[in-house]
């Protein structure tokens, strides 16, 4: 008797050594609320320059050119110093660009050595109708705040003196927006990490920032964004990461695909004179971080596998992705406070709290395959 109660005692001591006590940790996920089995995925970009400042393609141009890559989500993001904003505001409806085009035609470019708008475009500007190609057409510009930002949902078209002001006006103008390229800043500039921790703490309107630009400008922007979002607290104040096309000419279009992630998609546009559609919920899934980005290997590479489910269950992450076979690796990458570095952390589908350093705020998965990878948005740890 004696014997089985010194065995029992001994075996119950040896399970309370192995437990393994329960986190005190659990993730968040931007993707919580999307009902996965509903959802489609529908490239985007925000980041595009057509004609005003002597690009390659003109407005109805650039919109045939991304409509054949298969974007379905697009703005003309006309650099705000190319606008003429006496005569026009945003290239925006773009049911209206014969009537733009017709308008600013002879005005002159002070920005181009004057050359008016007829001598730097290609032709006559070309309606297009974004429900008749299926596409969600989205107002906005790239402002020069100073720094350059994707000002999307709202038709401000002059850069203030200073970022503060412009993020007041974009968001008094019921918009919001992306910080673009900040690899040129940290390089010309001198702007630090707290410089851009400033803005998120100051500015809701404020949404993220580009991780690439082009094939790959900045390659330090991705970790200069896990910093970043280190030093916001994590989930205290969420931001996410996009990529740009940055697109002025052919070499530069089609490198970066924004995927928003939506249900029942129909085109539109938010223009009164153009049904809805989706426009709103793309609003919705851009403030929320309802998106990926796929980056592709090669230029024009489209998706060639997807995230079809997120599941977390508070202590776990696991990814669901269709082509599974056309996956070679998945990296689990979060921000380390002690080497100031971004770092993997952890292999595979799926990943769980005891596989995330104490010290780290947030993971974000990198899915890579030979026609490209897939970036998703941060996966926060906060405490139960």
């Amino acid at each position: 008797m004696y014997n089985k109660l010194y065995i029992g005692l001994i075996t119950s001591i040896f399970l309370l050594i192995g437990s393994t006590p329960e986190p005190d940790r659990i993730f968040w996920s931007p993707y919580a609320d999307l009902n996965w089995d509903e959802i489609g995925h529908y490239d985007s970009e925000f980041h595009t320059h057509p004609g005003l400042g002597n690009e390659e393609y003109d407005p109805h141009q650039t919109i045939d050119r991304y409509n054949e890559e298969g974007y379905k989500i697009l703005m003309l993001a006309a650099h705000d110093y190319d606008i003429p904003s006496d005569h026009m505001d945003t290239i925006y409806p773009w049911t209206r660009l014969s009537e733009i085009y017709e308008t600013i035609k002879y005005v002159e470019n002070p920005t181009e050595d004057n050359m008016t708008y007829e001598e730097i475009h290609n032709e006559p500007w070309e309606d297009r109708d974004p429900v008749e190609l299926g596409m969600v057409s989205v107002e906005g510009t790239e402002i020069s705040a100073p720094h350059h930002t994707i000002s999307v949902f709202n038709a401000y078209t002059e850069g203030a003196d200073t970022e503060a002001e412009s993020f007041r006006i974009i968001e008094e103008m019921g918009g919001f927006a992306y910080l673009a390229h900040p690899g040129r800043y940290v390089e010309r500039w001198g702007l630090t990490a707290h410089w851009y921790v400033d803005k998120y703490l100051r500015f809701d309107v404020l949404i993220g920032q580009s991780i690439y630009n082009r094939v790959d400008r900045h390659p330090e922007d991705r970790a200069f964004y896990d910093k970043v979002q280190h030093l916001l607290g994590g989930f205290m104040r969420p931001i996410w990461l996009y990529g740009e096309d940055d697109m002025h000419h052919e070499g530069t279009l089609a490198w970066n695909r924004d995927v928003l992630l939506l249900e029942n998609f129909r085109p539109g546009s938010m223009h009164p004179d153009i049904p809805d559609g989706s426009a709103p919920h793309v609003m919705e899934a851009l403030q929320n971080g309802y998106s990926y980005l796929w980056k592709p290997s090669e230029q024009y590479n489209k998706r060639a596998f997807n995230i079809i489910d997120v599941v977390v269950d508070d202590y776990q992450v696991e990814l669901t992705i269709d082509n599974e076979e056309l996956v070679e690796e998945i990296r689990w990458r979060t921000h380390n406070p002690e080497s100031g570095e971004t770092e993997t952390v952890h292999y595979g589908f799926n990943i769980s709290v005891n596989d995330v350093p104490e010290e780290s705020l947030f993971v974000r998965a990198v899915i890579e395959g030979e026609e490209g990878r897939i970036y998703t948005q941060p996966f926060y740890l906060v405490e139960e």
